[in-house]
């Protein structure tokens, strides 16, 4: 079962992934990896730096009678100067592991800001399975990067960006078959697109010393662009087939190829001049990469910098219009979608229901320059529009 990451709804906003496992001995056990942004949470000057704190909580309360099982516990941390506190890749990373009874639960994950005592929860209803029934079979995939030594670090957002190229999952399959140890395995695994068309593939032979022993499995060249995949890891014996499978997001990425490219002019063409996006489209295969990177080298606002603030923008007002958007299509091609990428979030929203004689309305407001735009569902279903239809 591929649970989904849980995300909180309100600040401090941290993401978490939980893990189906098991132990050495065959126990079913949760991981609950917590993730939280330092740009999250409140700071206070210290002597020589700064200081922030959180509490962290995870509860299983049973869906029937009986006990809950969980934790609380709190992290404290000191940074030596301000910038570091305002850097969006430094994180909190908390990770527990839990072993409450098979059965079903709603399971509650919240996080507390100790300064400012903001608090923000989410929640997911799970099943614990009892594996001490079946006698061969997979625990959940866990998803993250590993560098060239094979040493793996969790990505809990299961959100990858240029760090895709170290793609990894660790699995774990448990076999209480007779027979003597080690055992050899055949793991075959597929990374396939949101589409289900298989992009990458291979096989990894593995040799364990004993069952629920972790394999760490890696791609060959895994360069995915901006989309969401899923990771696949099968185990074929005979007749027999035990598969397990985690979704994943790419939301930064190096110059799209082949189809991709194409795709990829239509949002574009939001933000760049016409000429550019007929120059881009008339490129050769070969020549596309090289087309890309030139047409972000001159929007580059940093270019002493290894990073291209212009395009990374651009990779996050496409990823969050695609989430966030209903169309009749990808999200980044509704109307909303086209303000959204060429203008960024809007500075107010304004919702309106619907009356007698208007369908629902909401109305985005920018600053500088000033603009506003009204987009109504005319269906009732969601899918909301530009009332005329042009986006200057």
């Amino acid at each position: 079962m591929d649970i989904a990451p849980l995300r909180a709804d309100r600040p401090p906003y941290f993401s978490a992934d939980v893990v189906l496992s098991v132990d050495a001995d065959g126990r079913s056990q949760v991981s609950v990896s917590i993730t939280l942004s330092y740009t999250e949470l409140q700071w206070v000057k210290l002597t020589g730096g700064f200081g922030a704190g959180a509490e962290f909580a995870v509860v299983f309360q049973p869906r029937g009678p009986g006990r809950s099982y969980g934790d609380a516990w709190v992290r404290r941390i000191a940074v030596p100067s301000f910038e570091t506190t305002r850097s969006p890749n430094a994180v909190i990373l908390e990770r527990k592991t839990f072993s409450p009874p098979p059965g079903s639960y709603d399971l509650r994950i919240s996080a507390e800001d100790l300064d400012s005592q903001e608090e923000s929860s989410a929640s997911q209803r799970i099943t614990v399975p009892d594996h001490s029934r079946v006698p061969v079979g997979f625990a959940d995939l866990e998803l993250g990067v590993a560098d060239s030594a094979g040493t793996f670090t969790p990505v809990p957002t299961r959100r990858l960006g240029m760090n895709v190229a170290l793609l990894a999952a660790r699995a774990v399959l448990f076999d209480r078959r007779p027979g003597n140890w080690p055992r050899r395995y055949s793991f075959r695994h597929r990374i396939r697109d949101d589409h289900g068309e298989e992009l990458l593939g291979g096989v990894e032979e593995v040799t364990l010393q004993h069952s629920a022993d972790p394999v760490v499995i890696r791609p060959a060249k895994p360069d995915l662009f901006l989309g969401t995949y899923v990771f696949e890891v099968e185990l074929a014996e005979g007749q027999s087939k035990w598969r397990v499978e985690r979704s994943f997001e790419v939301e930064e990425s190096g110059p799209p190829r082949g189809k991709e490219f194409e795709r990829m002019l239509e949002p574009l063409a939001y933000i760049a001049e016409a000429g550019e996006i007929e120059a881009l489209r008339a490129l050769a295969p070969e020549q596309q990469t090289r087309g890309w990177e030139e047409f972000w080298r001159r929007r580059d606002p940093t270019p002493e910098t290894a990073r291209n603030e212009a395009m990374l923008e651009f990779f996050r007002r496409v990823h969050y219009a695609e989430e966030h958007f209903q169309g009749y299509g990808p999200g980044w091609r509704s109307d909303m979608g086209h303000v959204y990428i060429k203008y960024g979030p809007p500075d107010q929203v304004e919702s309106r229901p619907a009356t007698a004689q208007t369908a629902p309305l909401e109305i985005w407001y920018y600053n500088r320059p000033y603009r506003r735009l009204v987009f109504e569902d005319r269906e009732g279903f969601g899918r909301y529009v530009l009332r005329t239809g042009v986006v200057d």
